[in-house]
């Protein structure tokens, strides 16, 4: 099977550009670190530090909420932000996050594929309806070079924008957090 991609390290890149495929990773992986410290920013909203007890047992409850879930928890949070000035901020990433949930479904869910006409055409569907009775809807959309930078710039402002709140409620907090949430692993070889 493999020599039906010639001069390709995967099969995959027979489909999409490499330039692309690293960058929706590169996108998907900086919407996986505003989701992480989003859910430390609203556990230490609540009065827990990250050396607290319970703070990670906290931490992984809020990580693991549904989107609507997680939206609300951070609301809840908005009278602590006061405090810290960023209330402001923190309304402006829950709307983000409620805006463009859906191009992270769509990176992380979608089959990519080039089109000779500059733009990349995607296998993607969303379901709405019940359980009972799901809807399917196709998702018509291209995707071209230009969409790819702006919203890769625009996660990666949201992202500094999430550790800027954190460091307001004290300086050390977004790197006490990586020490806590990232596990120390030693080389597997």
């Amino acid at each position: 099977m493999k020599n039906s991609f010639p001069n390709k390290s995967t099969a995959v890149e027979q489909l999409i550009r490499r330039e692309f495929a690293y960058e929706l990773g590169l996108y998907l992986q900086t919407c996986a670190h505003i989701e992480m410290m989003a859910s430390a920013l609203i556990v230490c909203l609540r009065g827990l530090e990250p050396e607290c007890e319970d703070w990670f047992h906290e931490y992984c409850k809020v990580r693991k909420l549904r989107t609507d879930q997680f939206l609300k928890q951070l609301g809840k949070c908005s009278e602590a932000a006061k405090k810290f000035g960023f209330s402001d901020e923190l309304s402006k990433l829950s709307d983000w996050i409620k805006r463009f949930v859906q191009n992270r479904h769509m990176a992380a869910h979608g089959a990519f594929f080039d089109s000779h006409q500059g733009f990349m055409r995607v296998d993607y569907v969303t379901k709405t309806g019940t359980k009972n009775e799901p809807k399917f809807q196709r998702e018509n959309t291209a995707v071209t070079r230009e969409q790819v930078d702006v919203v890769l710039k625009d996660a990666d402002r949201i992202y500094l924008t999430v550790l800027s709140m954190i460091a307001l409620i004290h300086k050390d907090l977004p790197s006490r957090i990586h020490q806590r949430v990232v596990p120390i692993v030693e080389h597997p070889i």
